[in-house]
């Protein structure tokens, strides 16, 4: 009896066989490349998220006749500005996330944002402004206590409750 035992190929991943590095010399707006040592025109690898500079030491691959910048390696001014970028939405998932700023932390959107959670906790130390058209809160209860004076301008006010108002002061001044 012949038996023969047939064993599936072994499946091994594509091989990288080419990886260079170089310093970008250039960007060329035209066709949105980085220019590597003033010669390879290399597009940044989508999971680059910093943005490269002229000046930067890179990490850089060959793939399909195109070349793209995978890694940064070192910055020629340290003191700049770390800018991260994407082209595509971003979204951050974990279980905590944490944002220290020890000078200035600044959150911009030419459109909305939206903060949600369980429990807000909004501190300053100095002072807090809102300035908004229009300003709408609505709540379960409401609380508002000021150490010193308690100031609510307005041309009209309306103050109105289904049961009770109580003004309670040693002196009221209605008028």
């Amino acid at each position: 009896m012949n038996s023969c035992l047939k064993l599936a190929p072994q499946v091994e991943p594509t091989p990288l066989t080419v990886k260079y590095t170089g310093k970008i010399t250039e960007y060329d707006q035209k066709s949105q490349n980085w220019i590597v040592d003033g010669v390879f025109k290399a597009a940044c690898a989508l999971s680059l998220l910093v943005k490269p500079c002229v000046g930067d030491n890179v990490c850089f691959i060959e793939l399909d006749n195109q070349y793209y910048i995978v890694q940064l390696l070192s910055r020629q001014n340290r003191g700049g500005e770390l800018l991260l970028e994407s082209q595509q939405k971003v979204h951050w998932v974990a279980p905590e996330l944490r944002f220290t700023a020890f000078d200035r932390l600044e959150l911009v959107s030419l459109n909305k944002v939206a903060v949600m959670g369980k429990d807000y906790v909004m501190t300053a130390t100095n002072t807090m402004i809102h300035q908004a058209e229009k300003l709408i809160q609505q709540v379960g209860q409401f609380s508002l206590t000021a150490k010193g004076l308690l100031r609510l301008n307005g041309k009209q006010q309306v103050i109105t409750a289904e049961k009770d108002v109580r003004i309670d002061g040693k002196r009221i001044n209605m008028g």
